[in-house]
């Protein structure tokens, strides 16, 4: 039975994202990424054109996916506040890189690497990311919903804390002997991460 491009690509990417997360980049062959994916290796030169244009695709549908989500939330969704539309952001990134773990520890490798593909994620994904949760905030200062702070070090700091345990896993299994995977670990983030919203957020004169 003849698979279909849609599927052929799926086993490709599949395939090439479990290699370079246990193998890296530079560590893995087209020819492995064919074999593993059970596909001739001309098909990967069809569909990516070669091993960076893979890695360039994996990277993009990452952050294309993540988008999508925060996109839902604010336009999708109902929220009666801007804290109530930061907190579910959150929630979905936290989520989105769970299920995404693989992919979220290896663009976390390859973007400490000098490069012009990370250059070009930086620039264009994560500086739209940074914008995104940026923007919402400054928003909230303006209207008086959160009180006047530096808004770059609550970005990177909320960030930090959503990204931390799905860019290295080992060590949340090794030195926490946490399991980064289990439901139970994604709720703790979501609660660690809604507590630090709402006390970095919340303006002091409101706080019980």
């Amino acid at each position: 039975m003849k698979r279909s491009p849609k599927l052929t690509k799926q086993k490709i990417v599949g395939a090439a994202v479990e290699l370079f997360d246990s193998q890296g980049f530079d560590g893995t062959t087209v020819r492995q990424i064919a074999c593993k994916a059970g596909v001739n290796v001309a098909l990967i030169s069809y569909y990516f054109k070669n091993k960076k244009g893979l890695l360039e695709w994996v990277m993009v549908d990452y952050y294309e996916g993540m988008f999508h989500r925060l996109d839902a939330c604010r336009y999708d969704s109902e929220w009666e506040s801007l804290s109530e539309l930061l907190h579910s952001m959150a929630e979905n990134m936290v989520r989105f890189q769970c299920e995404s773990y693989r992919v979220t520890r290896l663009i976390q490798r390859e973007l400490s690497v000098e490069s012009m593909l990370g250059r070009e994620i930086m620039s264009t994904y994560l500086a739209r990311l940074k914008h995104y949760f940026a923007a919402i905030i400054e928003e909230g200062i303006t209207e008086g919903e959160f009180p006047a702070l530096e808004v770059n070090g609550i970005v990177i700091q909320l960030l930090a804390i959503i990204s931390f345990p799905y860019s290295y896993p080992q060590i949340i299994r090794e030195v926490f002997y946490l399991e980064p995977l289990d439901e139970r670990f994604v709720e703790q983030m979501i609660c660690y991460t809604s507590d630090f919203l709402r006390q970095m957020l919340t303006p002091i004169n409101t706080l019980r």
